[in-house]
């Protein structure tokens, strides 16, 4: 919760944090009010911590703390004197502002743009980040626009390629044109000149037929059509004999009945009896036979057994024979002969092209004859026996001639019907044209399946093309919105050019122009690249620019009256050093400016270079001094720390001795440790050195190592040998480090030249060549290594008199 009454940044004494480099949460009293006894008004704290003791950590938390992010720190809440969180509210966290490496990444960008650089500012930078990005977005969109673009016009779009379309198209044209293709059968039904046009859209016609007979099977039955159409337009195929018509009485009842007639038997003999079996068995036709021939007076002997016959016996048996075949039985046989007829004959021969219709005449014959063989076969059996009655059921031969002619009626009226078809070309075309359709639809359906896949494929391809073409379309006008609002985006050129001139020195060494829409770097007056900017420059810009952004939009009369919380991270870093003097005098003039504003404005400045920390010492005991006589108060002051081991300690300032910190700083580069240190390491080598030469010998660096009372102090000729050629001069020359000097070499200035190995080996040989020459002097500095210093320079004594070339 807020704790009450704690409604301004003044009451803000420290912070607590945790992850970053903080395992545990720690609480840093940045703005310990305690001074001694008394209880003061802190203005402001400088803090020292070498590379990697969290500093940055600080800055970052007090960044999540006013506008959240950095996960990684995973506690961060602002303290009052007692300890209590203090919760900022909008207003205030507006007024809180930190300068650290991560402020120049995100808002100065150096833009190479032909011979110009381009400076991008603060929220330029965040819209160069967002337009670069965009423009990489637009250039990928654009890339697989027309990259789809070329794939639907050179694959789906041509004729030649087999996933176009139009492929199928020309294939399926191909495939219905053609004497023997569709084209041609169509003109020769037509009865054209030309085979028929074939269009694009033509194939579609036959996709709706469904055939049932295979190609090989139309083809023939079009080609049985096609003749049947040439005999239509001759008239040969008509039927011109005339079905016959038939009459024919059946009496089915008269049959019935007379089958049924029983006859009686007539008394008689054994003889007589078997006369009679003999016409029972079908044999009245021989009986008949025999009265005949004992009939006859002049047969003597019998045909039969040929045994002599007497008149007397000839009549006897010719009376029996007569009794068996009486006129009863005579006139019944008769009547039952009247009674079979013939069966139906009819030729229908001339009609198969009428199908069915004479199939049903066929049939009915057929069915007629097969009752009337029935019926004359009973009557054959009754004639035979005329004693015996046979019962049938009633037939229908009557019923079933009386269909025969209605069926030759029918026949005879689909004959005249058949003429007239046959002659009528019409429908044989028609069914010709059906014919033919079904035929190209087997010519085109495969064709027209793979078709249909392509275009659906093209459907595809396009549809992805407008998707592609619309993406980079609102790729491009993001671009444009970016590159709108970035050239709207106004700078304070002055107060940053003015800002510029202060640190400089100078009015032109380092200026920021509006040209066209962009802002241009000048050196000089001159155009310049961004190779050609050193990493020191490139930070006072972004200095200029953090004090600048502060002021925008802000009325300049009333804006130094209110609180504010100034966090500064390295304001000098190691590549500002030829511009140091004007970095902390720009400094004191921007934090003079917040400081005697407002009473209860505060400023943290935090440096990992000693020699900064003590220029930042004597710049804010002058800002406190003029505080107290601007505020009429002797109860201000301002804070030294030191960040060691994640703890801050006081920075005991009279008991530090600059010198032990350099001779610290170069064993420390000599063991590998100090790679923050790479740049400077020449000037700090260069700085004790010198000191150790002057205080010593009075010498200057030149000589130090070349003269010979000097060397004769050495203990051993190997050593002598070595320092008196050792060229660690060129490591140590020149103090200048703008990059663009360097890379021409126009001051000799060896520094980005010389090798990491090379420049830690010239950091042995220093600290070396002055322990040889004064052991308990190099000891004495580097006390806090214990035994382990003088281990370290004994082992690369000794290299160096194994490295030595004494003959």
């Amino acid at each position: 919760m807020r704790k009450e009454n704690a409604t301004v940044l003044k009451d803000i004494t420290g912070i607590k944090l945790a992850g970053g480099g903080f395992i545990n949460p720690v609480e840093l009293r940045l703005f310990d009010p305690l001074d001694g006894n008394k209880v003061k008004l802190p203005k402001g704290t400088i803090l020292y911590g070498r590379n990697g003791s969290g500093k940055s950590t600080i800055a970052k938390a007090i960044k999540k703390v006013v506008k959240g992010g950095y996960p990684h720190i995973t506690q961060a809440t602002v303290l009052d004197k007692d300890g209590n969180i203090i919760t900022l509210t909008e207003d205030e966290k507006e007024r809180i502002f930190v300068f650290d490496e991560e402020f120049v990444d995100s808002n100065i960008k150096l833009q190479e743009a032909g011979l110009n650089t381009i400076v991008m500012l603060g929220r330029q930078v965040d819209l160069a980040n967002q337009i670069q990005q965009a423009e990489r977005e637009m250039d990928i969109a654009k890339q697989e626009y027309e990259n789809q673009q070329a794939l639907v016009s050179n694959e789906y779009e041509n004729r030649n390629n087999p996933k176009s379309p139009k492929y199928y198209i020309d294939q399926m044209r191909y495939a219905l044109q053609g004497d023997d293709n569709w084209a041609g059968r169509d003109k020769i039904v037509k009865e054209g000149r030309q085979n028929t046009g074939v269009r694009d859209e033509t194939y579609k016609q036959f996709l709706s037929f469904s055939p049932v007979k295979s190609r090989d099977e139309l083809i023939v039955l079009f080609n049985e059509k096609l003749n049947a159409l040439y005999q239509a337009q001759k008239g040969a195929e008509a039927i011109n004999v005339k079905v016959p018509r038939f009459t024919m009485k059946y009496d089915d009842s008269a049959i019935m009945d007379l089958l049924a007639v029983k006859i009686e038997k007539p008394i008689l003999s054994d003889r007589e009896k078997y006369l009679l079996q003999l016409v029972q068995n079908g044999k009245s036709n021989t009986l008949a036979e025999m009265a005949g021939v004992f009939g006859d007076a002049s047969i003597k002997e019998c045909p039969f057994c040929l045994q002599p016959l007497t008149n007397a016996y000839k009549k006897s048996l010719f009376d029996s024979i007569q009794k068996i075949l009486s006129k009863i039985v005579e006139q019944h046989q008769h009547e039952l002969q009247k009674l079979i007829v013939e069966e139906v004959k009819i030729n229908l021969s001339a009609y198969e092209k009428l199908g069915d219709k004479k199939t049903v005449c066929e049939n009915l014959i057929e069915r007629i004859n097969q009752s009337i063989r029935d019926n004359n076969q009973k009557l054959q059996s009754k004639i035979a026996d005329p004693y015996s009655p046979i019962e049938i059921d009633v037939t229908t031969v009557s019923v079933l001639l009386g269909n025969l002619e209605d069926a030759l009626t029918n026949l005879e009226e689909s004959r005249l019907e058949f003429n007239k078809s046959v002659q009528a070309t019409a429908p044989i075309k028609k069914e010709l044209n059906k014919i033919n359709g079904e035929i190209a639809y087997y010519d085109i359906h495969q064709l027209s399946s793979k078709h249909e896949a392509q275009q659906q494929e093209y459907v595809c391809a396009q549809r992805k093309e407008t998707e592609k073409k619309n993406v980079f379309l609102q790729k491009k006008q993001l671009v444009d919105e970016l590159e709108a609002n970035r050239k709207n985006i106004q700078i304070a050129l002055n107060v940053i050019n003015n800002s510029l001139k202060y640190i400089f020195f100078s009015n032109d060494r380092l200026r920021i122009e509006y040209q066209n829409d962009t802002y241009v770097l000048l050196s000089n007056g001159h155009a310049v690249k961004p190779s050609e900017v050193s990493l020191g420059e490139r930070n006072i810009i972004a200095l200029c620019y953090f004090f600048a952004n502060i002021m925008q939009n802000k009325e300049i009369t009333t804006t130094y009256d209110k609180e504010y919380l100034i966090i500064i991270d390295d304001p000098v870093s190691s590549f500002d050093i030829e511009n140091k003097i004007g970095i902390m005098s720009f400094l004191k003039y921007q934090l003079g400016k917040f400081l005697h504003g407002n009473i209860d404005t505060k400023a943290l400045v935090m440096t990992h270079d000693l020699m900064t920390f003590y220029d930042l010492d004597k710049v804010f005991e002058e800002l406190i001094g003029e505080c107290g006589q601007k505020f009429q108060s002797k109860n201000l002051k301002f804070n030294r720390f030191e960040l060691n081991q994640q703890t801050l300690q006081m920075f005991r300032y009279k008991q530090r001795q600059e010198y032990t910190e350099l001779v610290k700083v170069i064993y420390e580069y000599a063991l590998g440790n100090g790679n923050s240190y790479d740049i400077i390491i020449g000037n700090i080598l260069r700085q004790v050195l010198e000191a150790f030469a002057t205080f010593q010998y009075k010498k200057g660096i030149e000589e130090v190592s070349t003269d010979s009372y000097i060397l004769d102090a050495l203990p051993e000729e190997e050593y002598k040998l070595y320092f008196y050629n050792l060229m660690y001069r060129l490591v140590l020359h020149g103090g200048s480090h703008r990059e663009e000097q360097v890379k021409a070499l126009d001051d000799m200035n060896f520094f980005s030249v010389v090798s990491n190995t090379d420049k830690q080996r010239t950091a042995k040989d220093v600290l070396c060549f002055i322990y040889l020459l004064n052991e308990k002097h190099v000891i004495s500095h580097l006390k806090d290594y214990g035994n382990s210093a003088s281990a370290n320079l004994e082992q690369w004594c000794n290299d160096i008199r194994t490295r030595s070339i004494v003959e």
